[in-house]
């Protein structure tokens, strides 16, 4: 299945726009769900703010969304979702893989003046100290526990914090 999957960027088209509607209904049913697709369209607004995809080549249902702060020197990651019938199928490493390819060497073309074209030197995120999957996925990756926000979320669950150098 990966061979037939692609990774782009986010273009604010009719097809796009459909799209990221149809798997933020999704995601906002999970629990602890990330952001409306209001307040998605709201922080794509700012030119620092991607949105990468995974779907079939050819196909504008996607697979998985990621969703990434990029400053001059750093990233943040700010959500990664897959489908469920999809987790655990190799969906969430190829988009991982993907971004911090991107990462490390962003096109020009997809730059902005607050976040320059340079590459990133680090990766930075926050993930449920109860998804044993995304930490399971990050430290594969070599992201590093740096440290613990308490109560993170809105249901006081903690967070861990982890962070991976990009650009050596």
């Amino acid at each position: 299945m990966a061979d037939s999957l692609v990774f782009e960027i986010y273009r604010k088209t009719p097809e796009h726009v459909g799209a990221l509607r149809e798997i933020s209904t999704l995601w906002r049913g999970e629990p602890g769900g990330f952001w409306a697709f209001d307040k998605v369209i709201e922080a794509l607004q700012r030119p620092a703010i991607k949105l990468f995809f995974v779907a079939n080549a050819g196909e504008n249902r996607w697979q998985a969304a990621v969703l990434v702060d990029v400053g001059p020197y750093s990233a943040d990651l700010l959500y990664v979702y897959v489908r469920p019938e999809l987790r655990r199928s190799g969906v969430g490493r190829m988009a991982m893989e993907n971004l911090f390819q991107w990462l490390a060497n962003p096109p020009d073309l997809l730059s902005s003046k607050l976040a320059g074209s340079a590459p990133k030197e680090e990766l930075l995120l926050e993930v449920r100290l109860s998804n044993a999957p995304a930490i399971a996925l990050y430290e594969s990756f070599g992201m590093t526990r740096i440290s613990v926000r308490k109560g993170y979320y809105s249901n006081g669950e903690d967070a861990l914090v982890f962070k991976r150098r990009i650009k050596i």
